[in-house]
């Protein structure tokens, strides 16, 4: 595929984050999953195309979005919580021109590399002063290897530190192209079990750990710099049990300890539950509580016992300061 022909759908652009990699970061956020996590906190990069999004705090009522949907797609007669019917929708998106009140929008815009890497490229003084860097997330920007390789290599001659946030359920050839570039993988272990990985994510995690075999032989073979970071979410009822991180802790000390910097246990939180209700979606996890300071202590307990080899492992996330707290 010619470069200028290579183009991917971007949710959205976020500068100085903290959140993804070293120091203050440029983070992309690349539409299109692999996985359904039950828990995800991006619903909106799910699906690879764009998407409607309605904002019921800003609409207006004037209905002028229903009269411009030429699928019947808009009925605010029915008196719904939610006013558009997503399987008619045809995301031609005449009714976000017509609203006056912005409550319309559209979720996913397609960027070329060239596009992209020319609006990084303004804070470039400001991600170096602050020892950053740019992360590609989502999504999984895996998806788009060839996008990301030609991106990469632009923003490499200009030395900015690079990290690739990832779910491992692509195929290897992706990473393959894309490792030489990346000084950092942030690469997700979610559940050791395969039978409750799909449940929780829909695929078995299989092609997640032998991904990460792949990667860590590529890294020793061709002697890359690239470092990886594991991070894993702790879902209370699901991913959230000594079980799973001393079994996610044995492998990472078992097979992979040279190349891990850290591990990061990411606590659950409902705080992306306004982006179910913009996109019309159930959020199946909306009564899940917070983990309590006691078990997140408990977690990192076992995390540090089964994975000793590993430099840094730590918490992120809120919790609650004491079971007995509301």
């Amino acid at each position: 595929m010619q470069e200028r022909e290579l183009a991917a759908n971007l949710v959205k652009i976020t500068p100085l984050s903290s959140h993804d990699g070293p120091g203050l970061r440029t983070t992309v956020f690349f539409k299109g999953c692999p996985l359904h996590c039950r828990w995800c906190h991006n619903p909106e990069t799910i699906h690879p195309f764009p998407e409607l999004k309605w904002t019921k705090r800003d609409c207006i009522g004037c209905r002028q979005c229903e009269k411009a949907c030429k699928n019947g797609a808009i009925d605010f007669s029915l008196k719904r919580e939610y006013v558009i019917d997503t399987d008619k929708c045809i995301r031609c998106f005449s009714c976000v021109e017509h609203c006056p009140s912005k409550a319309l929008s559209i979720i996913g815009h397609k960027y070329s590399p060239q596009t992209l890497s020319a609006c990084i490229l303004k804070d470039e003084a400001l991600l170096k002063s602050m020892d950053g860097g740019v992360t590609f997330s989502g999504g999984e920007p895996a998806l788009y290897p060839d996008f990301i390789t030609v991106l990469a290599r632009k923003l490499k001659e200009r030395d900015l530190h690079l990290a690739l946030d990832t779910c491992g359920q692509v195929s290897s050839s992706a990473y393959e192209r894309m490792l030489p570039f990346l000084d950092l993988l942030l690469f997700d272990i979610k559940e050791i079990n395969p039978e409750r990985h799909i449940a929780f994510t829909g695929k078995d995690n299989r092609r997640v750990i032998d991904n990460l075999h792949i990667i860590a032989g590529l890294i020793r073979k061709s002697r890359l710099h690239t470092r990886i970071w594991v991070r894993t979410p702790l879902i209370p009822g699901m991913t959230a049990s000594v079980e799973n991180i001393a079994g996610i802790g044995k492998l990472l000390n078992d097979s992979f300890s040279d190349l891990i910097d850290k591990w990061e246990l990411c606590a659950f939180n409902n705080m992306c539950a306004d982006k179910y209700t913009e996109l019309g979606l159930n959020r199946s996890l909306a009564t899940v509580p917070l983990l309590t300071n006691e078990e997140m202590a408990a977690l990192l307990d076992t995390a540090k016992k089964s994975a000793g080899e590993i430099k840094q492992i730590t918490a992120s996330g809120l919790i609650k300061q004491n079971s007995y707290d509301d």
